[in-house]
């Protein structure tokens, strides 16, 4: 049937009539149209979108072959702060920070899903609906609204928990204080919050602090500390059950899991807090955010506290 159809297609790109030709030619009407568009979908498909070319360029206009990005993505994949972390996105941006490379996320994608160096899609998780807080705001600068939450680790060798207390800046994602221990208190609390307002020289009138109902921000020693400051620092508690009302504090305690806690073994304590100290310092210092515009919490922060604006759209909760 094959010769048949060529035979065929010859005698009417010739200007032979079709009918006539596939007539004597023993096809049926249905067998040549089917032939005819199977052609367009081959011819179609052999056509489809330019050709891969190979390389990107640098920031300086040289070549950058596929090989080299592929060596450099997957260096970044070696490396343990990227195991569960960064995104083709993200890698995207640490190409041209670290290297001067030029390189569309789509084509980092491709190279990743091809070398299987993707990240595993993560579950979408239903959003938590929780009862109204008592004031919704809008947050425009850092130092304006500060969550606190508290999260634990685990230490294998010593087969015991530890503890990590964050206070983080919702505006720019920047760690401004934390206390990790094998306890944690109201006093430990009210330490590390006095330090960061000291540390940070506020305003402190325009400073809102948010929380949990946890036993640590509701012990008499916090709720002292917080008279202290009279009503120039105000004290939110979220409803019960309602993360999604401390959403920055608890994006940032997800990170510190999956990217931090669930890649390591900590021995002692000692290796689980210096570790623990060491990724906050490089959360706040290399960790680059799309809502930051692609800058660290630390580079944002100092941006907008130096005068400057990214642009960074209000934040409401």
């Amino acid at each position: 049937m094959a010769e048949r159809l060529e035979i065929s297609k010859i005698f009417i790109d010739k200007g032979n009539k079709t009918q006539q030709v596939i007539k004597y030619g023993g096809v049926s009407n249905s067998t040549w149209y089917s032939h005819l568009n199977k052609k367009k979908t081959d011819s179609r498909q052999e056509n489809r979108g330019r050709p891969i070319p190979g390389y990107s360029f640098s920031q300086r206009g040289d070549r950058v072959y596929d090989e080299v990005i592929l060596s450099v993505l997957k260096s970044y994949r070696s490396k343990i702060e990227f195991v569960n972390a960064g995104g083709y996105h993200k890698l995207s941006h640490h190409l041209y920070r670290d290297y001067g490379y030029i390189v569309n996320h789509k084509k980092v994608y491709r190279l990743c899903k091809e070398n299987k160096l993707l990240l595993p899609r993560k579950k979408k998780v239903s959003k938590v609906k929780g009862r109204r807080i008592c004031q919704n705001r809008i947050i425009s600068k850092p130092d304006e609204l500060w969550e606190l939450d508290l999260k634990y680790g685990y230490i294998h060798g010593e087969e015991r928990f530890y503890f990590v207390l964050i206070i983080i800046d919702v505006f720019v994602r920047y760690v401004v204080n934390y206390h990790i221990g094998l306890s944690c208190t109201g006093k430990d609390l009210v330490l590390a919050l006095n330090v960061a307002i000291e540390t940070h020289k506020l305003d402190t009138s325009q400073l809102i602090i948010r929380s949990d109902n946890g036993s640590q921000m509701t012990s008499n020693v916090f709720i002292k500390n917080m008279e202290y400051y009279n009503d120039e620092v105000i004290h939110e508690l979220i409803p019960p059950a309602t993360p999604n009302k401390n959403a920055h504090v608890e994006a940032f305690n997800s990170i510190l899991e999956i990217e931090f806690m669930q890649v390591r073994y900590f021995n002692s304590y000692s290796q689980a807090y210096e570790e623990t100290v060491e990724f906050i310092h490089k959360y706040n210092t290399e960790r680059i955010h799309g809502s930051l515009k692609w800058n660290t919490p630390n580079e944002a922060r100092k941006i907008y506290l130096n005068g400057g604006d990214l642009g960074i759209k209000e934040v409401r909760l």
